[in-house]
């Protein structure tokens, strides 16, 4: 700690890809008041009513990775609840700055839904290397008899799949939700909203999101929920024209319009860049490196060769793309600039589209 705040000036993720800003000021909380209210009469205190809950309060979306909590309240049992403080994208500093200032929340979303799914453990995933994040938990895991335990690292290491193999051993198939293994996984957000309610008795309008533009510190701004992307740079004095607009991370994020798309609780981080120069794909050279970089073990070039090729494209290689988890290490370490992310991303819908016609048929 420095002065109280964390020291973000070096930031390195051991072993693994950092695509992001060279250095993070240390942040500000963009505190806006909630809502004027009061504490809920009563709590839920079981996945039934908390289910309730989420249904009344529209908390069904879900973070890039990390499933909807209300979609992860169907096991009857549930051993273990995590909250997963691994930053789902590089660059990002969100599970940080949300337990450096917002702690409190936090804890009291977490308890939440570790009493009302009558979890026997509950785990926190931080950053081995953050040994800020751990000292801001300490305390609190005493308090509460959570349990931290430090991982390396690694991008991807925030996805459900590859932190629940390195957390618990748990092998989750494509497309299986935590609870279907036992878990329910929390992301911050999830739990400070909870953690809004129980103390106001009503939910935030507006949620942190972290700004990301060309050659310029990085930020943490609030901004309105519901409200354009256009507006909110707008207000935080940003030019967006004649510029990419991506959301949720350079690695595994999405293109949009900033006039077209408004903000939902889902969009964490926005980024801005230059439009880069278009770089024509070259024959794949056989490097191996995207065999080499994928988490899941998967031949990337070798799945875009077979689409090159066969024109009825097999099931077995349409099942083999379904599990890919769409972290982008593929595309970013190809020598050839081919589009390996999106033809497997197009594979995975062949596979949704054949699903879809067996349940019609």
């Amino acid at each position: 700690m420095l002065n109280g705040k964390m020291s973000l000036r070096s930031r390195h993720v051991p072993g693994g890809l950092y695509f992001g800003p060279p250095a993070w000021d240390a942040p500000v909380w963009p505190a806006r008041d909630i809502a004027d209210g009061s504490p809920p009469a009563e709590l839920p205190t079981t996945s039934a009513s908390l289910r309730e809950l989420l249904l009344r309060l529209k908390l069904t979306s879900h973070d890039l990775w990390t499933p909807a909590l209300i979609d992860q309240l169907t096991s009857p049992t549930i051993r273990d609840v995590v909250l997963n403080l691994i930053a789902p994208q590089p660059e990002s500093i969100l599970p940080r700055v949300l337990s450096e200032f917002e702690m409190p929340r936090l804890v009291a979303g977490l308890n939440l839904v570790r009493r009302c799914v009558s979890a026997v453990k509950t785990r926190l995933a931080v950053p081995r290397e953050e040994a800020e994040l751990r000292y801001q938990w300490r305390g609190a895991a005493k308090a509460n008899q959570f349990t931290i335990h430090p991982l390396i690292n690694r991008y991807p290491l925030g996805h459900p799949s590859i932190l629940l193999r390195a957390l618990l051993g748990l092998k989750l198939q494509p497309g299986a939700s935590p609870a279907d293994v036992g878990v329910v996984l929390l992301d911050p957000m999830t739990c400070w909203i909870l953690g809004c309610w129980i103390e106001f008795g009503t939910l935030p309008q507006w949620r942190p999101v972290e700004l990301f533009t060309h050659n310029a510190t990085p930020r943490v701004i609030a901004a309105n929920i519901g409200q354009s992307l256009a507006h909110i740079l707008s207000d935080a004095g940003i030019i967006y024209q004649n510029r990419q607009c991506i959301i949720n991370g350079m690695m595994a994020g999405e293109l949009v319009d900033p006039e077209k798309t408004v903000l939902e609780p889902s969009i964490r981080m926005i980024s801005i860049r230059p439009v880069p120069i278009a770089e024509d794909p070259v024959d794949c050279i056989r490097c191996g490196w995207c065999v080499s970089a994928c988490p899941v073990g998967l031949n990337p070039a070798g799945l875009m060769a077979q689409v090159r090729v066969i024109d009825s494209l097999p099931a077995i290689s349409a099942r083999e793309a379904s599990a890919c988890i769409d972290c982008g290490l593929c595309s970013y370490v190809c020598p050839s600039r081919l589009p390996l992310t999106v033809t497997i991303n197009a594979l995975k819908a062949t596979v949704g589209q054949d699903h879809q016609s067996g349940v019609s048929a």
